[in-house]
This record gives C-alpha cells, sequence and structure tokens, in this order.
C-alpha cells in the first residue's frame, strides 16, 4: 500500500468512528450474542413513568476533556439518549430492553441507565407546586452518571434485581424561596439501605415496583427567618424538627 493510499485508509477510518462533524459514531448494532437487560416497572396509580436515560460508553471512540491546568486529557466516549417504555397491554405494567453490548463502529457499552417517576398532574396536590421526579440509577460500569439526581451512593449488586419501595408524598414549603415542592419520599437516600442507586453486576431483569402511600402526606415547613428548624408534620399531624432536612421514615413506614 503507498502513503496515498495509507492515508485514505486511516481517513477512511476516522470518518467511521467520527462522520463528519468531529462527533463519534453513535449507532447501535449489538451482535448476535450481545447480552440484554429488562427493565420492568409496575406504574402506581396518580403517576407518570418518564423515557429512561440511557448512556453508553466508549474505550475505542475517544472523548477529549481538559483539567483545572486546561492540559487535554483522553476519555471513553459518551452515547446518551431517552428510551421510552412500552406498555404491556393495557396493564400498569410498562417494559424496556436494551442491550448491554451496544455495538456499532465505536463498540459501546451499556455504562447506565435512570428510571424516572413522578406524581401525575392530574392529582390534587400537584396544584400550585414544583413537581420533582424520583429516580433510580443503576450502574453497569465506573463513569456513570455525574449527578446522582437524589438517588444515593451505589451499592454494589450481583444478579437480578427486584426492587420494592414505599413512597410518601412530601410537600416542602420554602418560606426563604417563596416556594412550595412536591416529590415522593422513600427514605433519605444519604443512608445505603435507602439508596436508590445500583452498581450491578451479571443482571438480565430489573423490577421496579413502587408503592405510593397518597394518604400518607408529609409536610415540610422552613423557618420564616433566615435562621431555625424545618418542621415535619407526619399524616397522623404529629410534629418534631427534620432530621437533617428529612422526615423520619422509620415513622412513616409504622404508620401505613
Amino acid at each position: 500500500m503507498n502513503f496515498l493510499n495509507k492515508n485514505y485508509a486511516v481517513i477512511s477510518f476516522i470518518v467511521l468512528l467520527y462522520g463528519c462533524d468531529n462527533t463519534p459514531d453513535r449507532t447501535l448494532s449489538p451482535p448476535q450474542n450481545a447480552k440484554w437487560v429488562d427493565v420492568v416497572f409496575t406504574l402506581p396509580a396518580d403517576t407518570v413513568l418518564l423515557p429512561m436515560e440511557v448512556l453508553y460508553r466508549s474505550d475505542k471512540c475517544k472523548t477529549v476533556r481538559y483539567n483545572s491546568s486546561n492540559e487535554p486529557h483522553d476519555i471513553p466516549g459518551y452515547n446518551d439518549f431517552e428510551k421510552p417504555f412500552g406498555q404491556q397491554g393495557s396493564s400498569n405494567i410498562w417494559r424496556a430492553h436494551i442491550a448491554i453490548d451496544g455495538g456499532g463502529p465505536c463498540l459501546w457499552q451499556l455504562n447506565s441507565i435512570k428510571v424516572s417517576f413522578k406524581i401525575a398532574d392530574g392529582n390534587p396536590l400537584v396544584k400550585g407546586k414544583e413537581v420533582f421526579a424520583t429516580n433510580y440509577i443503576f450502574d453497569f460500569d465506573d463513569y456513570g452518571f455525574s449527578d446522582g439526581y437524589g438517588t444515593g451512593r451505589a451499592k454494589k449488586v450481583s444478579g437480578d434485581l427486584d426492587i420494592r419501595t414505599d413512597f410518601f408524598p412530601e410537600i416542602f414549603i420554602s418560606h426563604k424561596f417563596k416556594k412550595t415542592t412536591l416529590e415522593l419520599f422513600g427514605g433519605d437516600t444519604r443512608h445505603e439501605k435507602w439508596s436508590q442507586r445500583y452498581r450491578v453486576n451479571d443482571i438480565k431483569t430489573i423490577v421496579i415496583n413502587p408503592v405510593v402511600h397518597f394518604n400518607r402526606v408529609v409536610i415540610l415547613e422552613g423557618p420564616n427567618q433566615s435562621q431555625g428548624n424545618i418542621i415535619v408534620t407526619y399524616p397522623d399531624s404529629s410534629k418534631q424538627k427534620a432530621l437533617y432536612t428529612k422526615p423520619d421514615y422509620e415513622k412513616l413506614l409504622s404508620m401505613k
């Protein structure tokens, strides 16, 4: 092969991996022997399931990043997108089937997925409030989503998952910021036992069965001044100071 042919071959290879705009080819083409994972979500009444957020990484197609000294260094390329769930008939079961081995010119590998749901707009609790989604993150490798989205630190698990979490509507009244928010509280995720982030291994199925207790609303109210305690009002009308800005989850569980 002469010099020109060698150059042409190299250029063709670069175009195949990065396209014409110098970005990695994000095409997925799972091989026949690819590993797959099924994500099955049981959707509670009065809630909405959001599209799954998917992140693939590639050791073949690198991305350049700069450190604090503005020095370049290569990191695995990334390929992120949303993937909707499919409803199983007219049931409340929703399913997504996704390849762990993404294939394609960049040999994409599944790095992380984020599963999110929230209280539906039609629920009376939503009126006049900013609604936050509840999230689960599943990491298949290191360097997943940099933002934990309130899921906590990843706990290592091996094998299939069947997750059941009790959630309680949490209303937070902030006098300081003059707004009221609404989300689902399933335990303080700073504690590992209530973390909603998993570092998975040898997995084929993830089943998520959230249980929402809409009749057990917990209210947090911030102080009127810049200093003061957050007061929690529990479903039985009892009040106490918040534990690190969060309700007492075990107390809520005992009220079911």
